[in-house]
């Protein structure tokens, strides 16, 4: 009996503590799913926190690079994909230097060759430190400074086209005071000697000068130009005062003028218009070296004053007819590029333009367009100022 008392007991004594052992293994296993529950939220949220850090990264305009402590890439931004030319699916993992990225150890200014062009990038970079204060990384900042060092020596050119603007102008008008002289003395030499057969070396020198003349003036707007005047102008006067003032140049080339204009006032800048249609008059003579006809017509088209200047020279060719604005671009040996941009700028600061139409050997038609103006009241201007020397009536 008392063998099967202490069996009793022992069986007692181990459902007790299998009880107990079920009771603890269940609380156990709660407590297992409590934390793989708390561990998933835990994990989505680190998840969740370096899907933002990430888009974050990727999202600045800077290059970043995240290196490990023997610089492996870690982490590219796409910033950094476009500017270094290497995607992190083939980067990371890498060191620098296998990628031939080892001057990114370098701070400072960097240049650097691209697809698109050399680029100026300013490095930068921060060591990321553990808890400890152990250094486990780099983060490498690379900033495109291409447009600043850019503007920088666009700044530093400016600066020296200023200084020799000045320079420029000061010496145009040394030089303009003497041609002055000169154009007059040419003039009444010519008108002299009109009827002998030395009036042609006369007329040489005549249309030297006005020539010489005209570049200075084009010369000193482009280094120095100046805000219009307004005035109100009968643009068929001024077509007058630009006609006359190269009629040496007309008469030599043997060149027809003809003209269909009538009285139409413009506001504006007299001296500067008159430069505008000396300019695009001496274009027109010049295109046309063995004589030709010139045709000047003015009129009105949808609110604007226009006047057409056409010839009969050898035309410009396609290639050519977007950039004859350009600054200091010609086709004509001995030119200079500067008549026809200059007259354009002129025309835009009166709120006006100029359209070019051509045939490669059939001539070119420029058409001005100029704001027109109908106030009577407006004070009306009798000529550009400009002295004009020619040898009879252009037309």
């Amino acid at each position: 009996m008392q063998g099967i008392e202490r069996l009793n007991e022992a069986f007692r004594t181990f459902t007790l503590a299998s009880d107990g052992l079920k009771d603890y293994y269940h609380a156990l296993k709660d407590q297992v799913l409590l934390l793989n529950e708390e561990l998933k939220v835990k994990n989505t949220e680190l998840k969740e926190t370096l899907g933002f850090l990430n888009s974050v990264i990727h999202c600045i305009g800077e290059a970043i690079v995240v290196t490990d402590v023997g610089s492996r890439v870690l982490v590219m931004n796409k910033a950094a994909e476009e500017v270094l030319g290497v995607a992190l699916a083939s980067a990371k993992g890498k060191a620098l230097e296998a990628l031939g990225l080892q001057w990114m150890l370098k701070e400072g200014e960097v240049e650097i060759g691209t697809g698109k062009g050399m680029k100026t990038l300013d490095i930068s970079s921060s060591a990321v430190n553990d808890e400890t204060g152990r250094s486990i990384g780099l983060v490498l900042l690379l900033r495109d400074v291409t447009s600043q060092r850019e503007i920088e020596a666009e700044r530093q050119r400016n600066k020296r086209l200023i200084a020799m603007g000045e320079m420029m102008a000061t010496i145009v008008h040394e030089l303009r005071n003497p041609l002055c002289s000169i154009e007059l003395y040419a003039s009444m030499l010519y008108r002299e000697l009109k009827e002998t057969e030395h009036a042609g070396l006369a007329e040489g020198v005549s249309t030297g000068v006005q020539n010489l003349n005209n570049f200075l003036t084009n010369m000193l707007y482009f280094a120095r130009p100046r805000t219009p005047s307004s005035s109100l102008c009968d643009l068929s006067r001024l077509v007058d005062e630009a006609l006359g003032m190269i009629g040496p140049v007309i008469q030599s080339r043997h060149i027809r003028v003809a003209r269909e204009t009538e009285r139409l006032d413009i506001s504006g800048d007299p001296g500067l218009l008159v430069q505008v249609l000396l300019n695009l008059f001496l274009n027109a003579v010049q295109a046309m070296t063995s004589g030709g006809a010139l045709l000047v017509r003015t009129g009105m088209f949808h609110g604007s004053a226009i006047l057409r200047i056409e010839d009969t020279g050898r035309g410009i060719p396609r290639e050519d007819i977007e950039r004859i604005f350009d600054p200091f671009y010609t086709t004509r040996e001995g030119g200079t590029g500067l008549g026809l941009p200059i007259s354009l700028k002129i025309m835009q600061s009166h709120g006006g333009s100029i359209r070019v139409d051509s045939r490669p050997g059939k001539g070119s038609v420029f058409t001005l367009y100029f704001p027109f103006s109908n106030n009577g009241e407006s004070r009306e201007c009798h000529g550009s100022g400009v002295l004009s020397v020619g040898a009879g009536n252009a037309n």
